[in-house]
């Protein structure tokens, strides 16, 4: 489904009603450019804090055009045999654009971009003219909350003092010589020109003094208006309700990622780090300083992540099979291979990736459209987990783990990043942990740093499934973690 600005109320009604059922969650961004130059690229020379400063800095100074979030939900089939079933995929291709404006108050925000990485959008079918005339504008919470408390405290008196600079003194006195004749005269109305947002606000400063005249903004210029201390006071509440109906169109697409984060599902993507990064910069909060503190605030806003180039960088037989981890190469290839396994008479398998009908019909098949390559990142989890025709993980895991050991932990909050001999930066370790009691909790890390949380640890086994502590509101995999996610390696009776 494409989401602009016109049927995005349509599409946020359909992601609330379908999340709260769905297994997992896919997600992917095209964004305005990646790094500034080579220098601030990151590398394996650098250490855990210094990629968490390129990757920050490089959030903070590019846009977001798309954000692809496709919703996987386990359907039982009563005619593929008992017990059969397939992932049912809903792909949600939102365009979102910075927002410009709460009503009348303009928001400025800056970005930057990339001649190659306009260049790489527009060569697969961007559409430039939609991203800015029909994206879906958002507005972080901190953001609205601070707009919301200066417009109230001008409208109710309820502000800090506001000192006018020297440069606009010409322009107070002769306002405030204008507003003394309106005050004397029979006019009920005042039109008064205004250049810019600051001689708006200085007039605003002004007539809150003035408890029986009110004001209303108008292109250009500002209405003052007389009025009884009752009918002022009931036309600024007016416009603080008109106020809290602009910002939440204002916030726009922030509203799905807050459905998200309260859902508490696992998302997948695919070498995730600058997607995480943006998706917490741009729709949750500004990025903190320090890399300790964007990973305890991780916790509280998507803590469950599995990068599907980390599974396969770190599974020698996918890579040496496919030869590459680049989402654009292996995904067609395991779609082909899941296309094949289902028409072949003998080795005959359902295919067990879906389109539901309501988003089939649309349904794009274009790389790089961030939809499209949401659906394709979660086709390729379920597929590099033996669900069609990828490698078999469990087959593929060391003997040497506890017999009963869940298989994705090992994946979980671990986002690919090669630094030095290392493969991923290890998210949440606190949360994570309450998969079983004696998980340690240690602080995140990048591998090669401190991390037992494997060696030293009892299973969560499959016997724990009934648990919602422990399987419903950590993992909300429901099907897949019942049928897909233990192993038994070392079984005895085997």
């Amino acid at each position: 489904m494409d989401v602009t600005r016109d049927n995005f109320a349509g599409a946020l009604k359909v992601f609330k009603e379908s999340i709260a059922g769905c297994d997992f969650v896919a997600m992917d961004m095209e964004m305005t450019g990646l790094y500034e130059s080579r220098q601030l690229t990151p590398n394996r020379n650098d250490t855990s804090d210094e990629r968490y400063a390129k990757l920050k800095r490089s959030v903070e100074s590019y846009g977001v055009a798309q954000v692809g979030i496709c919703l996987f939900t386990w359907v039982e089939s009563q005619h593929d045999g008992l017990g059969s079933g397939y992932y049912e995929a809903k792909p949600f291709n939102f365009n979102v654009f910075p927002c410009t404006s709460v009503g009348a108050i303009p928001v400025e925000a800056h970005f930057g971009c990339k001649n190659t990485a306009f260049e790489f959008l527009s060569n697969n079918g961007f559409d430039f003219n939609k991203w800015i005339n029909s994206g879906i504008p958002y507005l972080r919470a901190d953001e609205a909350h601070r707009l919301k408390t200066e417009r109230a405290g001008q409208l109710l008196n309820k502000r800090s003092p506001f000192v006018i600079d020297d440069k606009h003194a010409e322009f107070v006195r002769n306002f405030e010589r204008a507003l003394k004749g309106f005050s004397s005269s029979r006019r009920k109305i005042m039109s008064y020109d205004t250049a810019n947002s600051y001689e708006r606000k200085i007039i605003y400063e002004i007539l809150s003094k003035h408890d029986t005249l009110g004001a209303r903004g108008r292109q250009g210029l500002i209405e003052i208006f007389k009025g009884s201390k009752r009918a002022v006071s009931m036309h600024n509440l007016d416009k603080l309700r008109k106020l809290e109906a602009n910002l939440k169109t204002a916030r726009g697409f922030c509203e799905i990622i807050d459905v998200l984060s309260a859902a508490r599902k696992l998302v997948v993507g695919h070498n995730m780090p600058l997607d995480i990064l943006h998706a917490h910069s741009k729709f949750y909060k500004e990025l903190p300083e320090l890399r300790a503190d964007f990973e305890q605030s991780m916790q509280r806003f998507l803590p469950m992540l599995i990068d599907t180039k980390y599974i396969i960088e770190s599974t020698p037989a996918i890579k040496a099979k496919y030869g590459t981890s680049n989402l654009d190469e292996i995904a067609p290839r395991l779609d082909n291979e899941a296309k094949y396994h289902s028409l072949d008479p003998i080795a005959h398998r359902p295919q067990l990736v879906r389109h539901h009908p309501d988003f089939a019909l649309n349904a794009t098949q274009s790389m790089h459209e961030a939809g499209y390559d949401a659906y394709m990142t979660g086709a390729t989890f379920i597929r590099l987990l033996k669900l069609e025709g990828g490698l078999d993980l469990y087959a593929l895991s060391s003997p040497s783990e506890n017999t009963s050991e869940l298989v994705l932990y090992r994946y979980i909050n671990k986002l690919y990043q090669a630094v030095g001999d290392r493969l991923y930066w290890q998210l949440g370790g606190s949360d994570t942990s309450r998969l079983s009691p004696a998980r340690s909790a240690g602080a995140a890390t990048f591998e090669g740093e401190t991390d037992s949380s494997v060696e030293n640890s009892n299973a969560y086994s499959p016997s724990d499934r009934d648990s919602p502590a422990k399987h419903n509101d950590l993992l909300s995999l429901n099907h897949m973690a019942e049928q897909y996610c233990f192993m038994n390696i070392n079984d005895s009776t085997a």
